[in-house]
């Protein structure tokens, strides 16, 4: 017989902390397809043990402290300036921004500031811990697919981003984009096998990760967009 142990704390903002003491490993079978199922499990990697959430692409992911769903996601053609840094995966610039529509809802009962304070500037930047990745079927190494992390202030991203919004009033929602820049034949990958947002805590703890897949039950309503 298995069995899982799990040590729930709530905080004083009414925050779901969960510390596992043992969750099925997340190469099992249960959790890769065609099963795929959905779940707490755990994997090693350079943190340590960390704990994946995972969901499907209509489902709602429930982190720590907030909830968290895709609504949809467009491409577009982008032009990136430090192409030569990788000229391989930017032939002679080009490239493509993929943005995904996320709502996040606090069911705290404080205000929950979600994502980095960041400052609007045309200036597109990235941050040292991202609070979010877009994971592509892209091989990046043993066992390893790629990630692109979020990044901010992107040019021609549709709006309002999800990051910089004042703080969600308790036991309310906000709804914002999340952009990367990708190589120019990735977007399509996209709602393919293995595509998934991946999402930080608030907290940032490297050891848990919420993993939103966009492959399963990924439906019609991708929108499309004219290249920027």
């Amino acid at each position: 017989m298995a069995l899982r142990l799990t040590l729930i704390i709530v905080d004083n903002g009414g925050s779901r902390l969960f510390h596992p003491l043992l969750y099925p490993w997340c190469g099992s079978a249960a959790f890769e397809p065609p099963e795929s199922r959905e779940g707490l499990c755990t994997v090693h990697e350079a943190p340590g043990i960390v704990v994946r959430n995972i969901v499907d692409r209509n489902g709602t992911l429930h982190m720590p402290e907030y909830d968290a769903r895709v609504i949809t996601w467009t491409s577009a053609r982008t032009r990136v300036p430090n192409w030569r840094a990788e000229p391989k995966r930017f032939p002679e610039g080009h490239g493509a921004l993929v943005s995904l529509e996320v709502e996040i809802s606090n069911p705290g009962d404080r205000p929950l500031q979600y994502g980095p304070l960041i400052v609007r500037s045309s200036t597109p930047s990235y941050r040292p811990h991202p609070p979010a990745e877009l994971a592509l079927p892209i091989p990046a190494g043993p066992g390893e697919d790629f990630s692109a992390a979020a990044l901010f202030n992107a040019r021609g991203a549709p709006g309002p981003s999800l990051f910089g919004q004042p703080p969600i009033p308790p036991r309310s929602s906000i709804t914002g984009w999340i952009s990367v820049v990708v190589a120019p034949n990735a977007a399509s990958l996209v709602g393919m096998p293995r595509s998934a947002l991946e999402l930080s805590p608030v907290d940032g703890n490297p050891n848990y990760v919420g993993i939103i897949r966009l492959w399963k039950n990924a439906g019609p309503d991708v929108v499309p967009s004219s290249g920027v």
